[in-house]
């Protein structure tokens, strides 16, 4: 089934869901290699693959993204929306035009507590009531967060989720799978369908009124503790150039 293609994976080899999917994609005969984040992928690296699974992006490797897509190398996420969604504040107004609530956001720290952030994704975690380029309005809710998942394989878009404790106070613990809810699913699938995305997370908290909030979207999701890995790999597969 395989054949000659080559995938390359932006990912830490370690990184469970994804080494797991190498497996599969490897057990169906393709040959898979996995590259650091920040690499920086040579036009050689680049002309021996099929497929770049930027799974993670950082500024190092947008270039060598650029080189792939002029060059005919398929990228599994669209390079478009790759460095649309390297901008916080572009992905906080996406999930806005998909149908979901967003807090407020200023650039002077507002008056009672807040989320700083900084621009993009590759900037350092948020920080409550901290220092950023921008200041998110806090939702008050439990510390937990809502993560859903949508993995588009070509033929069916699967939304998959899970509920972890919130870095803003403790260390992120998974804390069990959520049964989605059928409305931010299809918010979650229109997004997937107006970017043309193959993967894609976007969490939430819910407030004390029990509706939910999205305050990040995340083209780099990591789909732990999901089931999705199968969906993953079909994903994969469909995104590689017909022969």
């Amino acid at each position: 089934m395989g054949g000659d293609h080559r995938i390359g994976i932006l990912c830490q080899k370690n990184k469970p869901v994804f080494s797991e999917v190498a497996k599969r994609l490897r057990n169906a005969g393709f040959q898979v290699r996995f590259f650091h984040p920040r690499s920086i992928l040579s036009p050689d690296h680049i002309a021996d693959l099929s497929l770049i699974v930027n799974k993670k992006t950082h500024p190092s490797a947008l270039p060598a993204l650029r080189h792939a897509r002029r060059t005919g190398t398929a990228l599994w996420n669209n390079l478009q929306a790759t460095i649309l969604f390297s901008s916080l504040l572009i992905g906080l107004r996406a999930l806005s035009e998909m149908g979901f609530l967003t807090p407020e956001v200023s650039f002077e720290k507002p008056d009672g507590d807040y989320v700083a952030k900084g621009y993009y994704i590759w900037n350092d975690e948020p920080e409550l009531n901290g220092e950023g380029d921008f200041y998110q309005e806090l939702i008050p809710t439990k510390p937990v967060d809502y993560k859903y998942y949508a993995v588009n394989d070509g033929t069916r878009i699967h939304v998959g989720g899970r509920r972890v404790t919130s870095k803003l106070y403790v260390e992120k613990q998974f804390l069990g799978q959520i049964e989605v809810k059928p409305e931010l699913a299809a918010s979650l699938r229109e997004l997937v369908e107006r970017f043309d995305l193959r993967g894609v997370g976007v969490d939430l908290v819910k407030d004390d009124d029990g509706q939910y909030w999205a305050v990040d979207v995340n083209l780099a999701a990591g789909y732990r503790d999901t089931g999705l890995e199968p969906a993953l790999t079909e994903s994969v597969i469909a995104s590689l150039p017909s022969e």
